[in-house]
């Protein structure tokens, strides 16, 4: 009878992953294609003449200065850190920390040149939680808010405090904008005001200050946040088909392989591991799972673009993750979960 009970119990964990695989799969695939779309269709009207390549800077200046520094600000103010995420918060910040260092390591084994480095560390370690990983969670837990709500609080604290952080640190460094250690206070300084940084800390010490819900002046402050919020995937699709070439790149084979591998095999394989080892629960170590296995963060090419840090390769790797995330990113989830 145990043995019968058994088996219906795994032949519903089975068809529940399968449901799954599923759902990320169609989610995957839907949103990849949504965003591919308003990409080529930036490209083409660069093609065309409408828009020039030079347009990308403006583009980053708005995406760097204002929406990004906005959106930042009002994900960190409105998702408070819980006690329940604690631990998944840190290993996926872990888990993004471990993948820089592993691909400047790659890199350096392989000699690519500082910039290429630099590109290899941005693409491979900050995945796109937010464009490709909110939409999976929603749909891989449908019916279970709750889910979503953490998986947010995840990725922001877990994978927008490195892309906030560490990104512009590391594109700053190895871009050529970069002229040795005289230009370490500089750089420094620099970042330590930028409206990102400054985003980041208003952001988490707001979010401690218990603020009545539906204040007037404070709602009307959170739903212009949000509506700058919405033009993040739209600038960044354009900043990204300006910047799109499909010319060989020297290199570009090794590259490409090699941030594949540290971002969408080796990130949730740690993950799950450290997940497992430090006893996360079953949906956490399932939200953790599927945010690593996330491909590169559209933000890099922005980053790599203002800083000089090898942009057109950063953007192709970027565009060549996205493509094949609806194959890989369930393939993954189904091995390691």
């Amino acid at each position: 009878m145990l043995s019968f009970v058994n088996g219906d119990v795994t032949a519903a964990n089975e068809s529940g992953l399968e449901k799954i695989m599923s759902n990320v799969g169609i989610r995957v695939a839907e949103t990849v294609v949504a965003f591919a779309l308003l990409a080529i269709g930036a490209y083409f009207m660069k093609r065309n003449g409408i828009l020039k390549q030079e347009d990308g800077a403006v583009f980053s200046k708005l995406l760097i200065h204002a929406v990004l520094p906005a959106t930042i600000f009002y994900q960190l103010w409105t998702h408070r850190l819980s006690g329940a995420t604690v631990v998944p918060v840190l290993i996926m910040f872990l888990t993004g920390v471990v993948a820089l260092a592993v691909s400047w390591l790659a890199g350096r084994a392989l000699k690519f040149d500082r910039q290429s480095i630099g590109a290899l560390m941005i693409v491979s370690s900050f995945g796109s939680s937010a464009l490709i990983g909110y939409p999976i969670v929603q749909y891989a837990f449908a019916g279970n808010p709750r889910a979503l709500a953490e998986g947010i609080v995840i990725s922001e604290l877990g994978v927008g405090l490195p892309i906030f952080i560490l990104c512009p640190a590391v594109a700053m460094y190895f871009g050529g904008t970069f002229n040795g250690t005289g230009t370490h206070r500089g750089l420094a300084k620099s970042y330590f005001l930028s409206p990102i940084f400054l985003a980041v800390i208003l952001g988490l010490a707001l979010s401690r200050v218990d603020i009545p819900v539906g204040t007037p002046f404070v709602a009307t402050i959170r739903d212009a946040l949000k509506m700058v919020q919405g033009s993040l995937v739209v600038v960044s699709a354009a900043i990204l088909g300006l910047q799109l070439s499909f010319q060989p790149l020297k290199g570009f084979g090794k590259l490409i392989i090699v941030s594949i591998v540290i971002q969408m095999l080796f990130q949730p394989w740690f993950s799950a591991f450290m997940a497992h080892l430090l006893h996360v629960g079953a949906e956490n170590s399932q939200i953790l799972v599927l945010m690593s296995a996330m491909p590169a963060a559209i933000l890099g090419p922005v980053f790599a673009a203002r800083y000089d840090c090898a942009a057109r390769a950063t953007t192709l790797l970027t565009f060549t993750h996205i493509v094949v995330s609806p194959l890989l990113v369930p393939a993954v989830f189904a091995m390691i979960s």
